[in-house]
């Protein structure tokens, strides 16, 4: 009986690396070896309830222990990490990777705006001339994050954003892209050589203001924030001073039509796992008791 491939994920414990894990774990795991690769095992206690899951310790970027942990592998998902320094660290794992002779490597990572998508662009320049086989897979805004709402929604049955609540930017639910991942990583010669755009649907914020409307039983209104107040707000909330410009500049992306956020909706998602993918209003209706 010929061993299984290893499929191994770094950066498990994140909302991507996660869902491709229960992905790999609900469809694949008669086919693959499934690795979850985390900064701290101890931590992981989700993950090692994924039936078939194997977890290890894995840091990105690190060049003594990771060599050997790679060792063997077959097709490595990077999760581009959600910090200001990505593309150096992502690019030291995906170098890490090849000398130690994995076989593929697929990044995941987004592509919000041209200063957001700058690392995610040079992270793709030095995967694909690596010499080894590579999947890329852009990921615009995700649906989840939509959780972000809930004070406002529950508070007072407003959204408050600074978008124009007219204008369509795409969007991906994160089961989505773990399923994605998870069908790359277990049949890689099929998607070697190609960047993939996953995209769940296109809607704007009235589209969201709606469907919280239609689940919840009340109507949710969308309230415009102007930029300024935006910014103060994220910034008492404790979001990162390097990531608030970054976010201003791809909502003022949204704000003027630009395909950096809403780009064509090509279906790979649907050409990569044979399904269709998860809708605003299916996510809503999935997890809207949360909101009330």
């Amino acid at each position: 009986k010929m061993a299984k491939p290893v499929v191994f994920v770094i950066g498990a414990s994140g909302n991507i690396g996660s869902a491709t894990v229960l992905a790999l774990s609900a469809k694949y795991s008669d086919k693959v070896e499934i690795r979850a690769g985390v900064r701290n095992p101890d931590k992981a206690d989700k993950l090692k309830a994924i039936a078939g899951v194997t977890v290890v310790k894995a840091e990105m970027g690190e060049e003594v222990e990771l060599p050997k942990t790679l060792e063997g592998v077959d097709a490595l998902l990077i999760v581009t990490p959600g910090i200001e320094h990505q593309a150096p660290i992502s690019i030291k794992t995906a170098e890490v990777a090849k000398a130690a002779g994995v076989k593929f490597i697929a990044v995941a990572g987004g592509a919000t705006g041209p200063s957001v998508g700058a690392p995610m662009a040079e992270i793709v320049e030095t995967v694909s001339n690596l010499g080894v086989p590579y999947t890329i897979l852009q990921l615009p805004m995700f649906v989840d994050n939509y959780w972000g709402l809930k004070g406002g929604i529950v508070g007072q049955s407003s959204i408050f954003s600074p978008v124009d609540p007219t204008k369509p930017f795409a969007t991906v639910v994160v089961e989505d892209a773990g399923k994605a991942a998870a069908a790359i990583l277990a049949d890689p010669q099929k998607h070697a050589g190609k960047s993939y755009d996953l995209i769940s649907e296109s809607h704007t914020y009235n589209d969201v203001a709606a469907a919280f409307s239609e689940v919840l039983g009340k109507e949710v209104k969308y309230v415009r924030v102007p930029y300024e107040a935006t910014k103060k707000t994220m910034t008492d909330k404790g979001v990162p001073e390097w990531l608030v410009p970054l976010l201003m500049q791809a909502y003022q992306l949204i704000d003027s039509g630009s395909p950096i956020m809403n780009p064509a909706n090509t279906g790979d998602f649907t050409a990569i796992t044979g399904e269709q993918p998860s809708t605003l209003k299916s996510w809503v209706r999935k997890y809207g008791s949360g909101f009330q």
